[in-house]
């Protein structure tokens, strides 16, 4: 799978950072857009991703902003990702091989 950033990811906070790691994380092990959706939601109960991010499922795309600061309404003015739900289930896409000790 190819992920095209389009944007930078300002460190306006080391959680912001991990936040993105995290929602990163969620689409590469996600099988479809079904699933990451569940995860992402579980995973921002506490609104840990949410406080860093703002989220679109629109148009058969995902879409991913920053905000500018934890909590704020106010979102960098580029998406980071754009991430079209046939992605996730291609053919050729290949799964992180992932080994644990």
């Amino acid at each position: 799978m190819q992920i095209e950033f389009l944007g930078p990811v300002y460190p306006t906070s080391r959680k912001a950072v991990n936040a993105f790691t995290d929602i990163l994380n969620m689409i590469l092990l996600s099988d479809n857009i079904v699933e990451f959706n569940r995860n992402l939601l579980q995973r921002n109960r506490s609104g840990r991703l949410s406080a860093h991010f703002s989220w679109s499922f629109a148009n058969y795309t995902f879409s991913l902003w920053q905000r500018v600061g934890s909590g704020s309404d106010i979102c960098f003015g580029h998406k980071l990702i754009e991430l079209h739900y046939v992605t996730l289930v291609c053919k050729d896409r290949r799964r992180a091989n992932i080994t644990t000790h």
